[in-house]
């Protein structure tokens, strides 16, 4: 048959598709409008997921500034605690210093005390050891009353002087000793202050490690959310690039479709003339095969056999095709007829064929499908990627089911229905 493709160019063709389905992976399932759409509604919940990740981003953001400012005031606490311990410290070692003092005054006034005292006693077993004799001759030995008088004043002073001496360092040590008990006490009381101090700064130390430990735990949870909204960024920005591909496919398509269709209408008496050819073809061809089953009739009465046996007369519609051409025509049914009932994918598979029985198109299946500005899905790059991922079981069906002669409609040209052109409407097509 005139439309075999020969091994060498099929591969050749593959190296295309190969090449083309690398730039282009994409379209290898669905129509472009089928994919738009789903990007379409992929960017749209990416954008909602983008606006919840922001706030999470920014609750995470809102909550390890919160921590961080409750570190700050904990280690300003602790530094105050700490400065406050140094300070009790100081003044215990002031107090320290205080009761060393004192004691030491207390051990002075002490031996003052006893020396005045060794004296006092000198000197009165001294008066009333020679009272007898040294008293009454220094009273005599007066020469007046006056210095009688005065003599015996003396020694009253000297006893008053004496008593008032040891009354003043008693006192004195008193004071000592109650000085000192107070700055023991004083001491006492700063070294529970330190002692509450440093209790409080061992409590503050231990907040402080928690919530340092909080605020890391923070900034991994804002780490992770950066992360996860970039990770949305870049999903939403790839698929963002898919939607201008796919847009400008889709653009490209539609150029595509419109350039055929104003080339079809600017042509539609050669269509009409191919579809007559085609007819008459179509014709003589079925004439042809009356008058050979006829022929056999007539040979087979002639020898006296039944006709009947002589088997099925070959259909001479059967087209023979390699499974490189079965593959072919499946994958254009599928990009151009994927989403239409079965009838439709027979219709476009019959075009194809049609155009390969007719004189104005190249007469191989590969030829028609990959002629210049016929089919879009081949411009646009959805074949390459239909023929790198394989065509479905339907399609394929479809596709022989055409090879083997199910040619269901009569027509070279196809295009999605808008009402512009008269023809056989099959759901989204419309074919003349």
């Amino acid at each position: 048959m005139k439309h075999n493709i020969h091994k060498k160019g099929f591969l050749c063709l593959m190296t295309v598709i190969l090449v083309l389905t690398a730039v282009f992976p994409a379209f290898a399932e669905k129509t472009t409008e089928q994919k738009l759409s789903e990007t379409n509604e992929t960017i749209d919940s990416l954008k909602e997921k983008t606006e919840k990740a922001k706030e999470k981003l920014d609750a995470a953001k809102k909550e390890q500034g919160a921590i961080g400012q409750k570190l700050d005031r904990l280690n300003a606490q602790l530094e105050e605690v700490r400065g406050a311990i140094e300070e009790s410290e100081a003044q215990i070692a002031k107090k320290n210093e205080e009761i060393e003092t004192a004691q030491l005054e207390m051990e002075q006034m002490e031996q003052e005390r006893e020396k005045s005292y060794e004296a006092m006693k000198v000197r009165i077993r001294f008066m009333y050891e020679n009272s007898d004799s040294s008293m009454l001759e220094s009273f005599l030995g007066a020469r007046s009353m006056s210095e009688l008088l005065n003599r015996v004043e003396y020694f009253a002073q000297v006893m008053s002087y004496d008593r008032e001496q040891l009354e003043k360092y008693q006192q004195l040590l008193v004071g000592l000793e109650e000085k000192q008990t107070v700055l023991a006490e004083q001491k006492e009381e700063l070294l529970a202050l330190e002692n509450e101090q440093k209790d409080q700064h061992k409590q503050l130390t231990a907040l402080v490690a928690d919530t340092r430990e909080e605020l890391e735990q923070a900034g991994l949870q804002t780490q992770e959310a950066k992360d996860a909204l970039s990770d949305l960024n870049k999903k939403l920005d790839d698929q963002q690039s898919y939607q201008d591909v796919l847009e400008a496919q889709l653009a490209y398509e539609v150029q595509l479709e419109a350039q055929k269709e104003a080339e079809d209408r600017a042509r539609m008496e050669e269509i009409k003339r191919q579809e007559e050819e085609l007819r008459r073809k179509r014709e003589e061809e079925a004439r042809k095969r009356a008058e050979e089953e006829e022929r056999r009739r007539q040979e087979a009465e002639a020898n006296g056999e039944d006709p009947e046996e002589d088997g099925q007369p070959d259909n001479g519609s059967e087209l023979a095709a390699t499974a490189e051409e079965l593959e072919l025509l499946a994958c254009i049914i599928q990009c151009e007829a994927e989403g239409e009932p079965y009838i439709g994918k027979l219709a476009v598979g019959s075009v194809v064929l049609n155009r390969v029985e007719s004189t104005s198109f190249p007469n191989t299946i590969m030829g028609v499908i990959y002629q210049s500005g016929q089919f879009s899905p081949v411009a646009s790059g959805r074949m390459a990627a239909r023929l790198a991922a394989g065509a479905n079981s339907e399609c394929r069906q479809a596709a022989q089911e055409v090879l083997n002669g199910n040619i269901t409609v009569p027509y070279l040209y196809f295009r999605r229905d808008n009402g512009t052109i008269d023809g056989y409407v099959i759901a989204h097509h419309v074919f003349y």
